[in-house]
């Protein structure tokens, strides 16, 4: 379950790596429905875009 601190070190990193993308705000849309499903256990990676994917697992809790 991702934690102030891993959720503001993802975000950050999203910001920093897509702020000046057009795409921005689809990211940051998946990327809020992204830490849902991985809150809740569910499987994510088929249904956020695939760089928001990653972050997710770069800044899970449980890795």
């Amino acid at each position: 379950m991702f934690q102030k601190d891993t959720l503001d070190a993802l975000f950050a990193d999203l910001e920093v790596s897509f702020a000046s993308t057009a795409d921005y705000d689809l990211l940051l849309r998946d990327a809020h429905l992204g830490i849902a499903l991985s809150d809740a256990g569910r499987d994510f990676d088929a249904q956020v875009d695939q760089r928001v994917a990653a972050l997710i697992e770069k800044h899970r809790d449980d890795n």
